[in-house]
């Protein structure tokens, strides 16, 4: 039970150390844009992810989620709704890009495995939910995918492409969207 126990650290440890090192990879990029693939059951869309300071830029679908000044605008083409409300209240979300991976520790257990013959970091739901896994590109810095969910109910993030930003983000502005209900929860 002891080597159990002892062998168990040792795997969060590593795993710990993969995730600050996958977030000293995009924080050494300062402004970046990651293009990705997303994958739900038999049904694919590509999206945008880009990060600036504090503020972020993503784009899937017909949804765009900009967060500005600690303010967080999701935009919902297809309903023509716009869902205001504090960047804070959504610290929780794994790949949030503006805490990175702090405080998943609270959440999840961290370990490091394998899949597909890359490094990748098994995050388990302390509580419940699905188990998560961020496989690292060749340089084990870098995310190649992220998977959760088994079956039908499986998600799959495929990173096409991460780079330097040189260019702001896009901006926001209701002037951008006239016509659309706004829901403001701030």
């Amino acid at each position: 039970m002891f080597l159990f126990a002892t062998l168990s650290a040792w795997a969060d440890e590593r795993g710990e150390r993969r995730l600050e090192s996958i977030s000293r990879h995009y924080s050494a990029m300062g402004n970046y844009s990651v293009e990705f693939l997303l994958r739900a059951g038999n049904a694919e869309q590509r999206g945008v992810m880009q990060v600036e300071g504090n503020n972020s830029y993503l784009k899937i679908a017909d949804t765009e989620l900009f967060v500005v000044d600690s303010l967080r605008y999701e935009v919902r083409g297809s309903s023509k709704e716009i869902v205001i409300d504090r960047a804070d209240a959504y610290e929780k979300e794994l790949l949030n890009p503006l805490n990175g991976f702090s405080g998943v520790s609270r959440e999840f257990t961290i370990e490091e495995c394998e899949v597909e013959g890359r490094i990748a970091v098994r995050l388990t739901p302390k509580k419940s939910g699905e188990t998560i896994y961020i496989v690292t590109g060749i340089d084990g810095e870098s995310i190649s995918k992220v998977q959760y969910g088994v079956g039908e109910g499986r998600v799959e993030v495929s990173v096409e492409q991460s780079k330097k930003l040189n260019q702001k983000l896009p901006p926001f502005s209701k002037e951008r969207y006239k016509g659309y209900e706004i829901v403001d929860f701030r």
